[in-house]
């Protein structure tokens, strides 16, 4: 038979004895005082000098940033947020919220501005150009940094758009959502990049002609500040009036407005009459429309006409009658006689 397996290998270990057994139920402050020297005894027991020290560093390095911790989270600078950045928007022009409050440490390192005017201290870009299709003939980095476009006029604007290329990328006339809305919210600057890259398919340009919203408003209220009310028109138009007028009263008017009536109705039935004359006249002579229209087209011109014109004459009517029947008959009697010619 194999030998039996011993049942180990060394001696047991020992049983820490726990010597605040019977006392941590005890509430006297001597019996909590005794037990704290005792568990900080048993800490240093077979210890040395230098594991006493490197411990200590270790509880007071816990300490101090546990301290530290607790004083920033009692730091009203602890509530500030940093403001969102819109898509599409380099953070390097909107400020930093805690330099702002002076409690920011990353220094260069950090990606927001650090000034207030960040926004504005952006260059902005010839809007009506599509940056991608190239730089101006000797103009740098610098040169633009230095050469913004409120220093631009129209003059300088349009050389600026005549001195660029047609874009090659672009296979659309559409302008970019992207670009638009960085003009529109005042982000647009000779750093700025879209959100699509180099790869954007879309027109990074304003069309000609084109006026922005702020421009638009600005121009509203110019127009509006121009304008005069209704009531300052009618004061200025009665200070233009001569000294010698009739003034207006409800019997005026009234008269006014009856006399004016009165020259309606007399045009009307003056109208009516040349009609009635005209129907009359061809039933004697038994003259068909169409020969009427032939004779005289301006009896069937609108009526304003007919009323601005000569009352009807029946001498001259008659004398155009004859004239064209005369010259009818003379034409078919030549047309008979070269018929007898003929057959002859």
């Amino acid at each position: 038979m194999p030998p039996k397996k011993g049942g180990g290998g060394g001696a047991p270990a020992k049983v820490k004895d726990d010597k605040t057994f019977g006392m941590k139920n005890k509430k006297g402050g001597k019996a909590q005082q005794q037990i704290k020297i005792i568990q900080a005894q048993e800490k240093t027991a077979g210890k040395n000098k230098e594991q006493l020290a490197k411990e200590k560093k270790r509880e007071d390095e816990k300490r101090l940033k546990a301290e530290a911790e607790k004083q920033r989270l009692n730091d009203p600078s602890f509530s500030i947020v940093q403001p969102r950045v819109p898509f599409g928007v380099d953070p390097k022009t909107i400020t930093c919220a805690f330099w702002a409050a002076g409690k920011c440490d990353k220094g260069s390192k950090c990606k927001f501005a650090h000034a207030k005017d960040a926004g504005r201290k952006v260059e902005k870009k010839d809007l009506y150009t599509d940056m991608r299709d190239g730089t101006g003939e000797g103009e740098g980095e610098d040169d633009k940094k230095n050469d913004t476009m409120d220093k631009w006029d129209r003059a300088k604007l349009d050389s600026v758009i005549l001195s660029k290329h047609g874009n090659p990328k672009s296979t659309t006339d559409k302008v970019c959502k992207f670009f638009l809305a960085a003009v529109e919210d005042g982000k647009y600057g000779w750093f700025w990049i879209c959100p699509s890259g180099d790869k954007c398919m879309y027109r990074h340009a304003l069309p000609p002609g084109f006026v922005l919203k702020s421009q638009k408003k600005e121009m509203e209220a110019a127009e509006k500040a121009n304008e005069i009310s209704l009531e300052e028109f009618l004061e200025t138009a009665r200070h233009q009036l001569g000294s010698n007028l009739t003034p207006v009263t409800k019997e005026s008017f009234a008269k006014w407005k009856k006399d004016r009536m009165d020259k309606k109705q007399a045009e009307a039935d003056l109208i009516e009459n040349k009609k009635k004359q005209q129907a009359q006249a061809n039933k004697m002579i038994g003259l068909s429309g169409r020969e009427v229209f032939t004779l005289n087209p301006e009896f069937f011109e609108g009526d304003e006409e007919a009323a601005a014109g000569d009352e009807f004459d029946m001498a001259t009517y008659f004398k155009n009658w004859e004239q064209a029947r005369d010259e009818e008959n003379q034409t078919n009697g030549h047309a008979h006689d070269d018929e007898e010619n003929g057959e002859g």
